[in-house]
């Protein structure tokens, strides 16, 4: 079988396509899933972590982070689903966002920026 030109070109084409789509699921932290995507846009930005420490805990079904002093827990709204298991010790840097008058939450909606074990 030859190569051709229109062969060639479809070949580089899909590994450009596969290299730009899996880049925007990889984190800075380097761990497939992470998208640092604002996923929650209509809300503003409060405050911004950086070298956190803490650990995964389930709270109503839902995977959330506690900060290692135990006195903030965060809804990660992007926590890749290779976190989703109590007890994980995790390092991460996170943007939190605000909570809308009158609303109740588990946790403190924020978006990770980076997370590792």
């Amino acid at each position: 079988m030859k190569f051709t030109g229109l062969v060639a070109f479809n070949i580089l084409g899909v590994l450009v396509v596969s290299l730009i789509a899996c880049k925007s699921f990889v984190g800075k932290s380097g761990h497939d899933g992470l998208s640092t995507a604002d996923c929650y846009p209509e809300r503003k930005t409060i405050e911004t972590l950086i070298n956190q420490s803490g650990s995964i805990i389930k709270v109503a079904e839902t995977y959330i982070i506690l900060s290692q002093d135990g006195n903030s827990r965060y809804l990660a709204c992007n926590l890749p689903k290779t976190y989703n298991k109590e007890g994980i010790k995790v390092k991460y840097a996170l943007k939190v966002k605000e909570i809308f008058p009158n609303e109740r939450l588990i946790a403190t909606p924020a978006y990770l920026t980076e997370i590792n074990q």
